[in-house]
């Protein structure tokens, strides 16, 4: 990811949420999370994380699968927000 705080900040959250992310391993931006770990349980606790750091709502059209695909595909979304 960039090194600019946003994406520094997005991966913090990513990486306590995606359980198969070794903490050396760099993010791969467009691998879909779920290969990641994420799972329907561990998203609904990624969200509420990205809602607390980022301080915003995230709106419900935003909430499908494409939005939360990949790490790129959500910091799109969320670039939209903040």
């Amino acid at each position: 990811m960039a090194v600019d705080v946003f994406s520094e900040k997005l991966e913090a959250v990513l990486r306590r949420h995606l359980k198969f992310l070794d903490q050396q391993q760099e993010l791969p931006l467009d691998t879909e999370l779920s290969l990641l770990g994420l799972d329907s349980l561990s998203a609904i606790n990624m969200l509420l994380d990205l809602e607390e750091t980022f301080e915003i709502m995230i709106p419900d059209e935003l909430l499908s699968t494409e939005t939360f695909r990949s790490a790129s595909t959500l910091e799109a979304a969320l670039r939209t927000l903040v």
